[in-house]
């Protein structure tokens, strides 16, 4: 019989999942490990949906402040003690765990600490023997990815940085990988031409793209006075602003695209051809979500940020400033100051592009699969 692997995830934001789905698709493909994708979310009582509620409504409505001053109350070993407790009020039901029994996994890969947290409960009280390996997927580890160390028996991390910091918290740096975070690598590579992206979305190739990430919480607005803002300096660039699944932003962008007759921009919905788009951009407007900026740096497109949802992307932030990948901004009018300053300095974008180019590639999903298989040989 073959092994079973278990990735779950908790939806506190999309990068769970969608690095979630990285390794699930990658491991389908190269193993014949049988795999099963777990959100523990679709078994949480009334406060565990409660919280996930919460925490939309909070990156809705852009309380990224509070978040960030409760995110970094946090961090520490004391507000860390009851999180087991707290991970058990949340989410330990009968559902989850039949669910989880009944598949017996061999080794679970953890996207959010909340699922690395209960596997490891439930070894301890002898329901599982399962490995843990857990992928930490921002580029800062928070005191609650850590409390549980002892019973993990590996982290994946973005970087060095990362890991050296581990280490210093006094967790087994034989335990900590640098890989960098989960990276689909086929679907970049099955990415269309250039010439077909100019052409599939009619984008003028004599000026420099930029590619807005506009999407974030469903029902948030966040980006749309960003978009105004460089919409309103008439630019003479490419905009192509991704609202992703978030309609009600996507209604809005375009009727204020055509109110102001900006030929320039292009609004689209959610895509398939992100790496196509990507392809073709000189620079990426975003909020600092891990897995985006793991995507931008693996194909070298330079970036600005705009504020995120506070908590850990405040810390990817201060990465890709310090690794000077690119730069943030705090307003709309910053935005656009910034993005003008760029057309008046072309080496702006070069040198961080060539910043980027020292950044090893990434081949975390292939060398995840091959410590697992390690791990499991070895259990």
């Amino acid at each position: 019989m073959g092994k079973k692997v278990l990735i779950i995830y908790a939806p506190y934001g999309s990068g769970h999942k969608s690095i979630a789905d990285k390794i699930n698709n990658y491991f389908e493909e190269n193993s014949d490990l049988e795999i099963k994708v777990l959100d523990v979310a679709k078994y949480s009582n009334i406060l565990g949906k409660a919280s996930i509620k919460m925490f939309d409504i909070v990156t809705k409505h852009s309380f990224h402040k509070t978040f960030s001053f409760i995110y970094d109350i946090a961090d520490n070993k004391l507000a860390s003690l009851s999180q087991m407790k707290l991970v058990k009020k949340l989410f330990d039901n009968e559902k989850l765990r039949k669910e989880i029994i009944d598949f017996n996994p061999d080794l679970t890969i953890s996207t959010h600490f909340f699922g690395g947290n209960i596997v490891s409960y439930y070894n301890k009280i002898g329901l599982t023997k399962s490995l843990i390996m857990t992928v930490i997927t921002d580029y800062a580890s928070h005191s609650y990815w850590r409390k549980d160390h002892k019973s993990q028996d590996a982290f994946i991390v973005a970087n060095e940085i990362m890991k050296n910091e581990m280490i210093k918290k006094g967790i087994d740096g034989k335990k900590i990988y640098a890989f960098g975070l989960p990276f689909d690598r086929k679907k970049m590579e099955t990415k269309l031409s250039s010439e077909e992206t100019y052409f599939k979305y009619g984008i003028d190739a004599t000026k420099k793209t930029y590619l807005f990430f506009g999407g974030g919480a469903v029902g948030s607005m966040a980006s749309l006075d960003y978009l105004k803002a460089l919409i309103w300096r008439e630019l003479p660039i490419n905009i192509i602003f991704i609202s992703g699944k978030n309609q009600k932003l996507e209604e809005k962008a375009r009727r204020y695209v055509i109110k102001k007759k900006a030929t320039n921009v292009k609004v689209l919905g959610f895509t398939k051809d992100v790496y196509s788009l990507l392809n073709i951009s000189d620079v990426v407007i975003s909020k600092p979500g891990g897995a985006t900026l793991t995507e931008c740096i693996d194909m070298r497109v330079p970036m600005i940020l705009i504020p995120g949802n506070g908590g850990p992307e405040k810390y990817n932030a201060k990465y890709i400033c310090r690794k000077k990948y690119g730069c943030k901004v705090m307003s709309a009018w910053g935005l656009a100051m910034v993005v003008k300053k760029t057309l008046n300095n072309e080496k702006m974008i070069d040198k961080w592009r060539d910043n980027m180019k020292k950044h090893d590639k990434n081949e975390s999903t292939q060398k995840m699969l091959e410590l697992s298989l390690k791990m499991l040989k070895n259990k």
